[in-house]
């Protein structure tokens, strides 16, 4: 298993390299930087070169993409074009409020979506499996800028016109209040309802799909004539056998948690990390975009491997040499 981590991760050099390379050539064909000085017009043609030249933009962009590799091979992820704050405060600042939003969406949905799939396996074709079945396929199909533009309407603006207690539309904390943590958890509930409402359909289908497999085996057949309870059939044989496709799922998913939520963010007006790549990428700040694009692709990878080393814990068959 050792072996097998240590060469993972060696071949995750040359992956986070390409992945780099591509990332900032089509960032930085996009559009031009400079375009963000364009209404300056007190700006020379000196200033626009000195401008160029104290960011490297009058090199060729094979040259630049090596500036930027040798900074981030040193730890320097760059500053920002617009606030000219470095990169990796900007990515500590968002991460937190990030954090508190999609970890909240992974506890509830891990809390709802495990129970429902098993219960909907459990009862196949039953009225309470097409309930839930359909219900995660709606879901699932909504987009969540809609369903969440339909939540504000419902539970922000509606509610408030008839006099009832009503949530917040957007943000995180009440300007007048402050921060607080009421406040906090009444801005919470709607983004991390529509997050969870369309991450808890996904979980369930192929849960759901997995337990049925694994219902199926000759090993579970022989543990129900062996007498056990019904309940260790499917926790402890059943449920642990169907994990393997659950894990791959979660595990593709935390990386968003750290990523964050880009058109729920903006819809909300939650202060995360993809509000901060939608605010950034709208200005052509690249920059940015490559410091958010380095720190996900490399959670990506590193979950991943989690993911296999995962797979030997729950399914002992499983070995890497």
């Amino acid at each position: 298993m050792g072996q097998y981590i240590a060469r993972r991760l060696l071949q995750a050099i040359p992956l986070l390299f390409l992945i780099s390379l591509l990332a900032f050539m089509m960032i930085r064909l996009s559009g031009d930087p400079m375009s963000m000085y364009a209404q300056g017009s007190a700006l020379t043609a000196e200033d626009r070169g000195r401008i160029m030249k104290q960011h490297g933009w009058d090199k060729p962009k094979p040259v630049q993409y090596l500036y930027w590799l040798r900074d981030v091979a040193q730890g320097d992820l760059g500053s920002s074009l617009y606030t000219y704050q470095p990169v990796t405060r900007m990515i500590w600042e968002r991460l937190p409020n990030t954090l508190i939003l999609m970890g909240t969406v992974f506890v509830v949905t891990i809390a709802v979506s495990i129970p429902l799939a098993i219960l909907s396996a459990l009862r196949q074709y039953s009225k309470l499996d097409y309930l839930i079945t359909g219900a995660s396929f709606l879901a699932f199909a909504l987009p969540t800028f809609w369903l969440g533009l339909v939540c504000i309407m419902i539970f922000a603006v509606k509610f408030k016109e008839w006099g009832w207690p009503y949530l917040p539309a957007g943000g995180m904390y009440d300007l007048v209040e402050g921060p607080s943590l009421g406040g906090l958890l009444k801005h919470l509930i709607l983004p991390a309802f529509v997050l969870s409402a369309v991450s808890a359909a996904s979980y369930i289908r192929y849960l759901r799909a997995s337990m049925l497999e694994v219902l199926q085996d000759d090993y579970i057949r022989t543990a129900r004539a062996k007498g056990l309870p019904e309940g260790a059939v499917t926790w402890r044989h059943a449920f642990r056998n169907a994990l393997i496709p659950l894990v791959t799922l979660i595990t593709m998913n935390i990386p968003l948690i750290f990523s964050g939520a880009l058109i729920t963010e903006q819809v909300f007006a939650w202060p995360g990390m993809g509000r901060l790549f939608v605010d950034h990428a709208n200005r052509g700040d690249y920059p940015v975009l490559m410091g958010l694009v380095l720190t996900v692709s490399v959670l990506v990878i590193v979950f991943n491997l989690v993911a296999d080393v995962a797979y030997a814990w729950i399914d002992p068959r499983i070995r890497y040499r």
